[in-house]
Parts: C-alpha cells; sequence; structure tokens
C-alpha cells in the first residue's frame, strides 16, 4: 500500500481536519494554496493540536483540506526546510520531536555563536536596534499573553536574528538562515515542554535585553550562551528522568 493510503481508522482520516482550524479551511480555497496549506498545518504543529511523532499523510490532509496531493506535497517539503516536519524514505512525513544528540549538538553550537554575536553587538551595533528588539519583545509579551505559540516563536526567532543582523558581522546572518532551520522546531518544542508558560519564556529575554542596552561586552555574551544552554540542560534533565 503507498504510504499515502496507509490509514489505520477512518477516524485518522478526520485527524488532521479537526487539527486545522476552520476559518483556516476556508481560506486555503484561495489563492497561492501551497503557501496557505503550509501556513495551517505550521499553525497547527506550533499550537501543539499536532504533536511530535504524529504522522501527516499527504492523501489524508489533501482530502481533509480540500485541496491536491501536490499541493500538500509542495506544504511539507518547506515545513521540512522549517525544521517542523521529517520526511522518511518511504515512511511518510512527521511533525518532527527533538533527537538528543541533535539538540546537543545544536545547542551547543548556538550558543557558541549567541555569545559571540552578543559581544559584536554591544561593540558596534547601531542604537536603531535596540528599538527592534524592544518591540520585538513587546510582541513575545502580546503573543503570550494570548497564548500565541506560533506568533510567540516568530517573535522569539525575530529577537535573536536581530540581535545577529544588527552587529554589522556580514557572516553572522548567513549563518543564523542555517541555525535557524535546525532549531526552529527545537524552540517550538522546548517552550512549550520545558516552561510553565510563554510568558516565563518571554521573562527570560528580558535581561539579554537589559545588557545589550547597556552595552554591557563583559555580562551580555555570557547572558545569551547561558539563555541557549537551560533549555538544552532541561531537554537533557527530561531525557535522563525518562530514560531512568
Amino acid at each position: 500500500m503507498a504510504a499515502d493510503q496507509a490509514f489505520s481508522s477512518p477516524e485518522e482520516g478526520r485527524r488532521i481536519g479537526r487539527a486545522v482550524d476552520a476559518g483556516t479551511r476556508e481560506e486555503i480555497g484561495r489563492s497561492l494554496l501551497w503557501q496557505r496549506v503550509h501556513a495551517a498545518l505550521r499553525d497547527a504543529i506550533l499550537a501543539g493540536r499536532l504533536k511530535a511523532g504524529e504522522r501527516i499523510v499527504e492523501l489524508e490532509t489533501a482530502r481533509d483540506l480540500n485541496v491536491s496531493q501536490s499541493t500538500v506535497r509542495e506544504a511539507l517539503k518547506q515545513l521540512a526546510h522549517d525544521g517542523l516536519v521529517l520526511q522518511l524514505p518511504r515512511r511518510g512525513s512527521f511533525v518532527a520531536s527533538i533527537d538528543q544528540d541533535e539538540a546537543r549538538h545544536a545547542y551547543r553550537l548556538r550558543a557558541t555563536l549567541e555569545r559571540f554575536a552578543a559581544a559584536e553587538f554591544c561593540l558596534f551595533a547601531p542604537e536603531s536596534a535596540i528599538d527592534t528588539l524592544e518591540n520585538d519583545l513587546s510582541a513575545m509579551r502580546r503573543a503570550a499573553s494570548a497564548n500565541d505559540t506560533a506568533g510567540f516563536v516568530e517573535a522569539d526567532i525575530a529577537f535573536h536574528r536581530h540581535v545577529w543582523e544588527a552587529t554589522g558581522n556580514p557572516l553572522l546572518p548567513r549563518m543564523w538562515a542555517i541555525v535557524e532551520s535546525s532549531m526552529r522546531s527545537l524552540t517550538v518544542i522546548s517552550n512549550r515542554a520545558y516552561f510553565r508558560s510563554l510568558d516565563d519564556v518571554m521573562r527570560t529575554h528580558e535581561p539579554l535585553l537589559g545588557a545589550l542596552r547597556h552595552r554591557d561586552a563583559a555580562a551580555a555574551p555570557e547572558l545569551f550562551a547561558h539563555h541557549v544552554m537551560t533549555v538544552w540542560e532541561e531537554i537533557d534533565k527530561a531525557a535522563r528522568k525518562s530514560d531512568g
């Protein structure tokens, strides 16, 4: 049987339709279909309506959203690029989950790069960059108040990206593009799994902005590295507990 036809029950065939908001399903009938399907599935993943490890079947999703399989296939390809979906040959597409080895390497590398970016920001970033980061933090607050996981993740990622971009180092934004694709799904999962609320995640960014605002080139790099590694420590702690 083809991967797209591998249902376990009729109930499974209705799962995607329930996960995607009704209003979103209505909008999917308009132009740029694959982008709208991508946005609908992305929001369902970020909001936790589609769980880590859950399979997304092309045929089922196409029927639920009233689009073609090729449209769903294109959306899934972009979600894989975003790091939110894992595509396995002959097995299908699955909502990404945290792999311990991948997470450890990703967080250690990011901590090193965040430390460097924070130091460079303190030395070279224009004052206008602080206003940009204030806006990002405000966007996080609004998303946290609305319990909007998708909006929060976008604002969280924008905050860190803008730090890297403001350094004036032309290599850092190019490196961020690679880091972001690897970290996005980890950010989504860790925000929901290891913090009590999105507001708690937002508050971890306040001392980061404070150190950058004061151009504290000694404290800011260490705060940024600690910010990143704290999440890794929570992931590692949870994994050890489940293994034990």
